[in-house]
């Protein structure tokens, strides 16, 4: 009787030991999601193992009635403002100079009597004449020119420089009775253009948001692992990837994901969805060697899939996995509708 009673106890602590795991299939009217999931597959099947790892299929379906599909285009203006600065300056430098000169008398010049021939011993009278230098008038001229022009282009500024320089120059001297009169002019004129051009270029993006919606009659899917766990007392699943399957020497890595209805796991166990693609499932069903590895911050709890396990994943999907009927529901009225929002 006593021997009974433990094998009844591993029995009932083992749970999702038995050869048999339930397949349920139920509709969720609050978020009209149909789901179909698999319960108590034990994938070593030991009845008094303390660990328990059963691993799960679940697939969730609802109808799609419209698609909507959101494009972001960027459209960008360019503007290129071009911005000129001239400056032109002009300056004149007048200058008149007058000189006056006095120059003294010329020394005189003797005159000698001409006549009687020069007696030796004999007093002779020689005249001195004071002369003035004829009178003159001298002018000068000169006209100079200079031209100078310069340039110079930058990514964004291009200048330009042009530069004038006119030089007049006259002077007239006058010389009478030693008496020197000089006028002298001197005109400088400059006259100076500067230009700048700055180039400025102005990009606007202005992102397009264009959401198209069509109406559709169709079946969305999403498929997950539903693992139940008695793990020991000090075992807690990692954050991040935490569960880990080696199908057939393929790695597969997993993280927990959500559930789009209501999800209740069973009293007792350690449960978690783990989003996964439709392909894995098959492959799990087909797989002649599955190992399955769960991490916990300090430990890992790491089990081999048996034969009726993986007999009984594949039974599971044969039977709930079917296509299911296309809706009756005709969609009627326009093909599609367009919102764009700028």
């Amino acid at each position: 009787m006593k021997i009974f009673s433990m094998l009844l106890s591993a029995i009932l602590l083992a749970g999702c030991a038995g050869k048999h795991p339930r397949g349920v299939s139920r509709y969720d009217a609050y978020d009209a999601v149909k789901v179909d999931q698999m319960v108590g597959n034990n994938v070593s099947q030991t009845i008094l193992a303390k660990t328990v790892v059963c691993l799960n299929a679940r697939r969730e379906s609802r109808l799609v009635t419209a698609l909507t599909n959101v494009t972001i285009t960027s459209v960008t203006n360019r503007a290129v403002l071009a911005t000129t600065n001239q400056t032109i300056s002009i300056a004149t430098n007048y200058l008149v100079s007058t000189m006056t000169n006095l120059a003294p008398l010329a020394p005189p010049t003797p005159i000698v009597a001409t006549g009687d021939a020069a007696v030796p011993g004999a007093e002779t009278n020689t005249l001195a004449a004071a002369t003035n230098p004829t009178p003159a008038v001298t002018t000068n001229v000169s006209v100079s020119l200079a031209l100078n022009q310069s340039s110079s282009a930058a990514p964004g500024q291009s200048a330009a420089n042009s530069q004038s320089i006119r030089s007049y120059n006259n002077q007239l001297t006058t010389t009478s009775n030693n008496v020197s009169v000089s006028v002298m002019t001197n005109q400088v004129i400059t006259a100076e253009t500067n230009q700048i051009v700055f180039y400025v270029t102005n990009l606007t993006v202005v992102p397009v948001t264009n959401v198209v919606i069509t109406p559709a009659n169709l079946y969305a899917r999403d498929y997950f692992l539903y693992t139940e766990l008695i793990p020991p007392s000090d075992f807690s699943l990692q954050s991040g990837e935490s569960l880990v399957l080696l199908v057939d020497g393929v790695r597969h890595g997993f993280t927990q994901g959500q559930s789009a209805t209501a999800f209740v796991a069973r009293k007792g166990y350690t449960s978690a969805l783990y989003r996964v693609p439709p392909e894995v499932l098959v492959a799990i069903s087909n797989a002649k060697e599955v190992k399955i590895r769960f991490k916990g911050t300090s430990s890992v709890i790491e089990r081999t899939m048996s034969g009726g396990s993986r007999k009984n994943f594949r039974n599971f999907l044969l039977k709930y996995f079917n296509p299911e009927p296309e809706p009756k529901t005709k969609v009627a009225g326009a093909a599609s509708a367009q919102l764009a929002t700028r």
